[in-house]
């Protein structure tokens, strides 16, 4: 897991390291709507541009971080 996500999902958005499973799904981490905002700040805040509706486009936790990785080697294009 890229981790610059790692940091803030198991730092200020306190999820817990056992639900960093690629399959587990957001809402089941507990990553909420709001969360998910909260998360898109923080992203930002390390260079990496997304975007609430792109962010609510994955489901998992290993498509958030693929997410996150395709952004960071130029291979997503917004």
């Amino acid at each position: 897991m890229n981790p610059i996500l790692k940091d803030i999902l198991t730092g200020p958005l306190q999820v817990g390291e056992q639900s960093l499973r690629p399959q587990a799904n957001l809402e089941d981490a507990g990553l909420d709507s709001l969360a998910i905002a909260e998360l898109d700040l923080l992203l930002a805040e390390h260079g990496i541009t997304l975007g609430e509706d792109r962010l609510t486009s994955v489901t998992t936790v290993g498509a958030l971080d693929q997410l996150v990785d395709e952004h960071l080697t130029g291979r997503w294009r917004p």
